[in-house]
């Protein structure tokens, strides 16, 4: 066993390939598309999983270092692009590409980051606080285990509790989603697991013929038992029947994960998807509201929507490796700040 991921390329690909599904899905605008469906089963549960894949180094730092590093790596660009996010959605409004907007509510979405309550400028940005949360969750559930059994059943425990809130009739729509962090510590523990059995995964991937047989019947799971569930969505806490959500959302996470491995994970267009995800993340949703205001081809079929989806990620990608080194604001950087950490 090891704490170390010996091959980084194979997550950034899995975060590309995640994040061309968030883009896709948005392409889509109801749950009649059958694709929009099975995309939400595991799209948001796929990302907190690859968090948990790479947490493990931090988790040796103290609290207060933890806290900061996490404030810096999520909160500082959340705020950032939330902002930028607000000059975008007043341009899309006076257009008439968006019909509402309204700033008190955009500021009071930034902050209380749930747009449930209050509508964010960048409402897709919800998952950076949310796993900004789960990060500090995990980290003290981990530091009052005394060894994975335990860690396994406080993880499940909160599982147990967040389940329990989306079923209620007073469901809570707290600050930065703190009602899906319960929900969400499950696949970010899971990820942290595999991590530490990555040799056994390793191993296994060694015979590619067992490998791709696995990987297929785990997606034809995956598709069977949330085909059987009602519509996911992370988001607002809906989770259906939880059991098929859990056997959906993993069986697609676990097979995704053998197909990059075996196909994607040297793909250079993947990977960069996945190193600038925040970029793709924050501005993708702006890009498919313009493009589908002018072009109605774009709105219609699924075809036309896949292919808008390709087409949103192919205008993002050479202007997130550019505007990192040129204008790092758009990635909710700053060098100045940079420097004096």
């Amino acid at each position: 066993m090891t704490n170390k991921i010996k091959r980084i390329d194979w997550i950034d690909a899995l975060k590309g390939l995640g994040m061309f599904f968030v883009i896709w899905g948005h392409c889509l605008p109801t749950n009649k598309y059958r694709i929009r469906k099975y995309i939400y089963s595991f799209h948001m549960p796929l990302f907190f999983f690859v968090s948990g894949l790479t947490c493990h180094k931090d988790l040796d730092l103290d609290f207060k270092s933890f806290v900061k590093k996490k404030i810096k790596s999520l909160l500082v660009p959340y705020f950032i692009i939330s902002f930028i996010g607000i000059f975008i959605f007043a341009v899309l409004y006076k257009y008439g590409i968006v019909e509402e907007f309204d700033l008190l509510d955009s500021l009071f979405g930034i902050f209380y980051s749930n747009n449930n309550v209050f509508s964010a400028p960048i409402g897709q940005l919800w998952f950076v606080n949310t796993l900004f949360l789960t990060h500090i969750l995990f980290y003290i559930l981990n530091k009052i285990s005394k060894n994975d059994k335990d860690l396994f059943f406080l993880c499940v425990l909160c599982a147990i509790i967040g389940y329990v809130n989306s079923i209620s009739s007073y469901q809570i729509y707290g600050p930065w989603h703190i009602e899906v962090v319960f929900t969400a510590i499950i696949f970010y523990y899971l990820g942290y697991i595999f991590t530490k059995n990555i040799t056994l995964f390793e191993k296994f991937m060694k015979n590619k013929v067992k490998s791709i047989i696995l990987g297929f019947i785990l997606l034809i799971v995956a598709v069977f038992f949330q085909y059987e569930n009602r519509a996911i969505s992370m988001y607002v806490a809906q989770y259906g029947s939880i059991i098929l959500f859990y056997i959906s959302s993993l069986s697609s996470i676990f097979g995704l994960i053998i197909f990059v491995n075996l196909f994607m994970k040297k793909s250079y267009i993947f990977k960069t998807i996945g190193k600038y995800s925040i970029f793709f993340l924050s501005y993708h949703f702006s890009l498919i509201l313009i493009i589908q205001n002018y072009f109605e081809y774009f709105t219609k079929k699924n075809l036309s929507m896949f292919l808008l989806a390709i087409l949103v990620t192919l205008i993002l990608f050479p202007l997130s490796i550019l505007s990192y080194n040129k204008i790092p604001i758009f990635h909710g950087k700053i060098k100045l700040f940079e420097r004096r950490q």
